[in-house]
C-alpha cells in the first residue's frame, strides 16, 4: 500500500475527505482534491499538478477518478473505518454472532460478553 496516498480525516469528525494532491500538500501545504494517481510514483495529483508530472514522466501510468478502483486505499481511511462508532478511542476487532455486530473491547465489556468471535 502506498504511504503517500492519503485522505484527510478531521480530528473529532466523522467526515472522511477525499484523496488529496500530494504535490500541493508538499509544495504549499495546501489541501487540494486529487484527480489522478500515478502507479509508479505512488502519489496523487490534482488537475494542475498532473501536467508537469506528465511532461517530466511521460511513461508513467496514471489513473483518473474514472478508474479510482485502481487507486490504493489510504491507511488513514482504513484506520478510520476500524474505529468504533460508540467508543472513538477503540478499534473494532471482534464480531458478536448473537447481535450480528462488529465490536470493540469496550462494546464487548458493556454488551457482548458471551457470544463473540475475534476478527
Amino acid at each position: 500500500m502506498a504511504t503517500s496516498s492519503q485522505s484527510s480525516v478531521e480530528p473529532g469528525s466523522n467526515e472522511v475527505k477525499d484523496y488529496i494532491c500530494n504535490a500541493c500538500e508538499d509544495q504549499n501545504n495546501v489541501v487540494t482534491s486529487a484527480d489522478f494517481y500515478c502507479k509508479q510514483c505512488e502519489r496523487l495529483y490534482c488537475g494542475n499538478c498532473i501536467d508537469p508530472h506528465g511532461k517530466a514522466l511521460a511513461k508513467h501510468t496514471t489513473f483518473g477518478r474514472i478508474e479510482i478502483d485502481k487507486w490504493p486505499v489510504s491507511k488513514k481511511v482504513v484506520d478510520f473505518l476500524q474505529i468504533c462508532d460508540v467508543h472513538k478511542d477503540h478499534k473494532i476487532d471482534q464480531f458478536c454472532n448473537l447481535h450480528k455486530q462488529l465490536c470493540c473491547p469496550q462494546c464487548v465489556s458493556d454488551q457482548h460478553r458471551y457470544v463473540l468471535f475475534s476478527c
